[in-house]
């Protein structure tokens, strides 16, 4: 008799990523929220005030948009070993399920520019009015969130040249290195030779492309990292995650109090530390996978977040600006109640919508394909 190979594990379980998908996107909605607190803090450099606290969060949150780049390549790397789909039936199928709502919530959004669009010379210069309602569409983004979506319909296009190569190791390894040529703090590297990057749209591939290639060489290599995450006791690990957490965290305040840069440039995704953070919560992750199994994903008390949480993190990452708008008329003041309520009140009344237009469009589910709503 001949031994049946057993297929080994996968590096995530569905419900591993839906479970850090939901924690990614609350993450970003509470970073959204607490911002105004950030600003404050970069004005004032306060360590007594909320501020603090807002700048804390806001660091803690910086291994979300890595973690959703890396589900989205493992996920869609997943399905194209299980299904392959020729080019033309990829772009059809795959495509459109980012494409739709991308276009959608834009559409949903543009109220928000009437500004804007009635600036334009529509008259005098139609093509160049074309051009600026274009360039704010595909490479600024209507709302800020959006621009996650610009960077994976990127990836999307790219995906089907480069699904076969993320098998290798080398192409890892060359996404890493290009990744690290156009991060912080590289200007400082570039600079004694008299170099620097060309200027460049913060919303491109090039900057996030290494955490999808690591999605994507992990769906090919499903113990990858494994291992290591089991040699290295708990308690150093999580050692390791709050050296990683305190290094992005002084980062951000070498940024601004001693190099004097722009918040958007001292606080964004495009830095080594935070390729260094994300990494470091990947390993924590790998980690606690049998815990989380036994303690959450198997456990009675919390299949409430399988449905009523997890499948609406998505919508939720789009719809919370509209939400927060709301939250912006009435939690004004900068005290430490607000600091909790708003983040409190944009999550829960986003899973709201969330829960209301799922049952409102039950019988439209074209709509909700479109809203990024689950099936």
């Amino acid at each position: 008799m001949t031994a049946t190979a057993i297929a080994p594990a996968p590096f995530l379980s569905r419900r591993d990523g839906d479970l850090l998908r939901s924690l990614s996107s609350a993450l970003v909605v509470a970073a959204h929220c607490v911002n105004i607190w950030v600003h404050d803090f970069y004005a004032r450099h306060d360590f007594l005030s909320p501020g603090a606290l807002a700048v804390l969060l806001d660091q803690f949150s910086r291994f979300t948009v890595p973690a959703f780049f890396m589900l989205s390549g493992y996920g869609l790397a997943l399905q194209q070993i299980a299904k392959p789909l020729p080019l033309g039936e990829f772009y059809r199928k795959r495509l459109l399920r980012i494409s739709a709502p991308f276009f959608l919530w834009s559409a949903l959004t543009v109220s928000r520019h009437t500004e804007y669009f009635t600036s334009l010379p529509w008259h005098e210069a139609p093509h160049q009015a074309v051009i600026s309602v274009l360039d704010l569409l595909l490479l600024r983004g209507v709302d800020y969130q959006y621009y996650f979506l610009i960077v994976i319909v990127q990836f999307y296009l790219v995906f089907p040249f480069v699904f076969r190569l993320a098998r290798s190791p080398w192409f890892l390894a060359a996404a890493f290195v290009a990744q690290l040529l156009v991060m912080s703090p590289i200007e400082a590297v570039l600079a004694p030779m008299g170099l620097r990057l060309p200027p460049l749209y913060s919303y491109l591939l090039v900057f996030f492309f290494f955490y999808c290639a690591a999605g994507m060489y992990a769906a090919w290599h499903p113990g990858w990292l494994s291992a290591t995450a089991r040699r290295i006791p708990r308690s150093a690990l999580w050692i390791l995650w709050a050296a990683a957490l305190a290094l992005v965290t002084a980062e951000f305040w070498v940024n601004i109090a001693v190099l004097h840069k722009k918040l958007a440039h001292a606080d964004h995704f495009n830095r080594w530390v935070v390729m260094i953070y994300s990494s470091v919560c990947l390993l924590v992750l790998l980690k606690h996978r049998d815990w989380m199994k036994a303690r959450i994903h198997d456990a009675a008390r919390w299949q409430w977040l399988y449905v009523w949480v997890t499948p609406f993190s998505f919508f939720v990452y789009l719809a919370h600006t509209h939400v927060l708008r709301l939250a912006d008329m009435f939690l004004t003041d900068d005290g430490a109640v607000t600091f909790v309520l708003r983040p409190a009140f944009v999550l829960a009344g986003s899973y709201v919508l969330a829960w209301t237009a799922q049952r409102l469009l039950r019988n439209w589910p074209r709509i909700r394909f479109g809203l990024g709503l689950p099936k």
